[in-house]
């Protein structure tokens, strides 16, 4: 393991660095994943790396890099946003960023391992996340770890050529004290 934060069974969390942009570049542009995440516009290593480096040097997000053990490469990305240390509140983003690494629990994995950080050390009060309704298997993780849906932004996003809605789904502290 290089530079662990959060360690799981299959997987762990580290730190985003520099060098990831090349790999979240990739990702980004991988066909399956860009309609998964609803990516339009090509992201070049360029444009990748400021991001990277904005996430690095920012004060109100904490990005780490989903990383499988057993073979110690970089199989995805996980994050709080919009950190508010005075509501105690996040935004919480995950990605498995290669179509081979689906369906295999690293994301389960991450949620939890990310959930568990948010309201045991952060000492945050909510999580919320926002879905696409029609991603079944994300509902289903989220669903399991605590999370309930709390409302429909109605033909939020736009897919092949339709509009599709997304769900905000939320977690209270006090929601995840009484799962685990």
């Amino acid at each position: 393991m290089e530079n662990p934060f959060l360690v799981g069974v299959k997987i762990y969390l580290r730190p985003i660095e520099a060098e990831d942009a090349k790999f979240l570049s990739k990702g980004e542009n991988d066909p399956a994943v860009r309609e998964a995440l609803f990516l339009a516009l090509p992201i070049s290593l360029i444009s990748e790396q400021e991001k990277v480096e904005q996430y690095i040097k920012s004060k109100d997000a904490i990005v780490l890099i989903i990383v499988e053990k057993e073979t110690n490469q970089p199989v995805g990305q996980t994050a709080f946003f919009r950190i508010d240390y005075i509501s105690r509140s996040a935004i919480f983003y995950l990605a498995i960023l290669d179509p081979v690494h689906w369906s295999k629990g690293f994301g389960s994995e991450a949620t939890k391992l990310m959930v568990d950080y948010a309201f045991k050390t952060l000492n945050l009060n909510r999580i919320q996340l926002h879905v696409c309704a029609e991603n079944a298997p994300a509902i289903k993780i989220y669903e399991r770890i605590g999370f309930n849906k709390e409302g429909v932004l109605r033909q939020a996003m736009f897919r092949n050529g339709n509009y599709v809605d997304f769900w905000v789904m939320g977690i209270l502290k006090s929601d995840w004290l009484k799962h685990f």
